[in-house]
């Protein structure tokens, strides 16, 4: 290939990733917005212990949808060469594996509720594990469209789907008194038109394959996808098993929701655009220098705008619970505090993750999600005796440490220098802190001064605007946008939107002070 084929093949795969990435971001942000709201609306119609009885029924249901799932969506992504046989045997694969578990589920859902000493979670369980089934119907679907960077589809289909399993079914069920069923009755719903619309875009072959070789070549890599899968699992909801065995339903349903506030927003932020770069990734696995050089821009743009949004949600922990979930939700504050900047460190963890996966580095990251699933286990024993805040810094604390495994795991595969990988966080690490304690400040002037939370979080949120815009425009020479500006100003001038970013730079009088970047 000359070096005017690989730019122009660079060009249009950055072209492609760039579009999957706004279609997501879209996606993203609407379906942020309609949870934030949707949930706030349930929260008021609901108890806390409903919201306990399907944190600990979805912990059920993600202990085996790792295993339910195969692997097979990320190994159809990942495999250079993908044939009819292995499309056919990923859905043939999927379906049965789906059947399986949905009658596992149903069969096994007295054992859960007895772990969980919960006796009314039995129901709960066995409708809820349906989700098996269904989503083993489509998985082969959205694992096709991601590997063609279809994400229009996509995002269309997620927003569609949340909007009629919980505006439409959830909101009304609740209303009308039913309970932990709304929210059940919701999940199903979404899941029913979102696997509904994947198959009717993508139309995969369906019918099964008697070849050997197509289902030992997805699964070869699927099940070390699936081992990882259960490991993170595992770790990701260790605290969530602990607490709802130890504390109960309400302190549960206390502590899930302030992970998933804090969850959300950063779990959507970086998974939105690593859904878009794991096919992207994938087809440049092979060349190192090029991923190491990505790696350090995009880990610039997600730390510097990513710390600020996580920090600035702990400091605001008691406005935010306060104005969405009301007084009766205020013993999840200190948890928020604490779990939010967890939830940043989780995030530009997945990055490092996904690209591991996409240059099929599975046993390193195998080892490193065991190191911190043994590591969260001590912490946990050690610090659970101070209770619901006490489990909150023991996921903080192993989110920390697997992280900075996974960033030098990534800095020794890529050739990245330490000085380049320091510049690509210090933005976001100073304007998180920063931001931490303005918001924090204001927080504690406001209950000295009798000021409704509603109008400080208000204030907080202009604060927490001003600030990140000094961070993306500012701090570390502006270096937030310059990645921006390079990386995506040449395609959105062709759009008109170029003319925002220039003044926007002029205003903050960083044009000329903008770092020299490394093209990739």
């Amino acid at each position: 290939m000359t070096a005017t084929e690989d730019n122009g093949s660079s060009a249009t795969l950055t072209a492609q990733t760039l579009r999957g990435a706004k279609w997501t971001y879209l996606a993203t942000f609407l379906n942020a917005g309609l949870q934030v709201i949707i949930t706030a609306v349930l929260a008021r119609l609901l108890a806390p212990e409903a919201f306990g009885l399907v944190a600990m029924g979805s912990l059920v249901l993600r202990f085996g949808q790792y295993f339910a799932q195969m692997g097979i969506g990320q190994a159809l992504v990942q495999r250079r060469n993908l044939t009819d046989d292995h499309v056919r045997a990923g859905f043939s694969t999927s379906a049965a594996v789906g059947a399986v578990f949905a009658a596992a589920v149903w069969f096994g859902a007295p054992l859960a509720a007895a772990a969980f000493d919960a006796p009314r979670l039995t129901n709960v369980v066995r409708v809820m594990g349906l989700s098996f089934f269904i989503s083993g119907l489509s998985l082969t679907a959205l694992g096709l469209l991601r590997r063609e960077m279809r994400f229009r589809g996509i995002a269309l289909a997620e927003v569609s789907a949340y909007v009629v399993g919980y505006a439409a079914v959830g909101i009304t069920m609740a209303f009308t008194g039913f309970g932990v069923w709304s929210l059940v009755a919701a999940a199903l719903s979404q899941s029913v038109v979102a696997a509904a619309v994947y198959n009717v875009l993508a139309r995969p072959h369906m019918r099964p394959v008697f070849k050997r070789r197509a289902y030992t070549e997805l699964l070869g890599f699927g099940s070390r996808v699936t081992a990882i899968s259960f490991l993170e699992f595992i770790t990701a909801n260790l605290d969530t098993m602990v607490v709802g065995r130890v504390q109960g339903a309400t302190p549960l349903g206390y502590y899930s929701r302030a992970l998933s506030l804090t969850g959300i927003p950063m779990y959507y932020m970086g998974s939105s655009l690593t859904r878009v770069l794991y096919p992207s990734l994938s087809r440049v696995q092979d060349e190192r220098a090029r991923l190491g050089r990505a790696y350090v821009s995009i880990m610039a743009v997600l730390a510097g705008i990513g710390l600020p949004v996580a920090f600035g949600m702990s400091g605001a922990s008691r406005e935010i619970i306060l104005v969405l979930y009301g007084a009766k939700w205020a013993a999840a504050i200190p948890v928020m505090r604490v779990v939010a900047i967890a939830a940043g460190f989780a995030m530009l963890s997945h990055l490092g993750g996904v690209l591991l996966e996409a240059t099929a580095q599975l046993r390193d990251k195998l080892l490193m999600r065991a190191g911190q699933l043994a590591f969260f286990a001590a912490v946990l024993f050690g610090l659970g005796r101070f209770g619901l805040v006490g489990y909150a810094f023991a996921f903080a604390l192993s989110e920390a440490v697997l992280h900075g495994l996974m960033a030098w795991r990534v800095a020794s595969f890529g050739g990245i220098l330490a000085a380049d990988m320091a510049r690509a966080y210090w933005p976001g690490t100073a304007g998180g802190i920063l931001l931490l304690g303005c918001l924090y400040g204001e927080s504690r002037l406001a209950v000295a001064w009798g000021t409704p939370a509603a109008a400080i979080l208000a204030v907080q949120v202009v604060t927490g605007v001003v600030i990140l815009g000094l961070v993306v425009l500012r701090f570390g020479h502006g270096r937030v946008f310059a990645v921006l500006d390079e990386r995506i100003g040449p395609t959105i001038k062709r759009q008109g939107v170029r003319r925002a970013f220039d003044i926007a730079r002029a205003m903050s009088g960083t044009a000329g002070n903008e770092p020299h970047e490394e093209g990739s």
